[in-house]
């Protein structure tokens, strides 16, 4: 089954990206279109697969199409991953941010009694090692979406060398505003 399967075509990419109702669509070759571009590459997988006569799972483990991925397709995948890893340690900092600042707010307060203001004090010591943990783990995070991404676009570019999913912007300059 495995020489049967058929790249998705750039077409279909496009449509799948264009369906998408967007607040404020991204910028083609930003790390929301690229992941969008990914869960398409993804979709289609799954479709051909089931074009080829293949059963879905059964709700456990690992989907069965999964071992008959093209090597873009598992880059695609990987970089979903790595998106959904960003984005997990992007919101953990924003929480720790504002729990931070109330935790400082709370032990600067005046009002209250000395031990009540350490006892914030130490609160906001731990937010703040933690916010430390979780920006580490971001940009190592980040370093592996970089690198994931620009292996997609060269195995996707090795399939459609005229189309390749640049659209003018090099995976050096994805929007790093998002991970902020």
């Amino acid at each position: 089954m495995f020489p049967l399967r058929q790249p998705a075509p750039p077409a279909f990419l496009a449509r799948r990206v264009a369906t998408i109702d967007w607040v404020e669509a991204p910028a083609a070759g930003s790390r929301a279109w690229l992941v969008e571009i990914c869960r398409a590459e993804l979709e289609w997988e799954r479709a051909d697969w089931r074009r080829l006569g293949g059963v879905d799972d059964d709700g456990f483990g690992a989907h069965p199409s999964e071992s008959w991925r093209l090597p873009h397709e598992v880059a695609a995948a990987r970089l979903v991953n790595c998106h959904l890893h960003v984005d997990v340690e992007v919101q953990s900092i924003r929480d720790l941010r504002v729990r931070l600042r109330s935790q400082r707010r709370a032990a600067l307060d005046i009002a209250q009694s000395t031990a009540y203001r350490l006892a914030w004090a130490d609160r906001a010591a731990g937010a703040l090692d933690d916010l430390q943990v979780h920006r580490r783990q971001r940009r190592r995070a980040w370093r592996s979406f970089l690198a994931t991404a620009g292996e997609y676009r060269r195995l996707r570019a090795a399939i459609e060398p005229r189309q390749a999913l640049n659209s003018g912007a090099e995976i050096g300059q994805i929007e790093l505003r998002a991970v902020a």
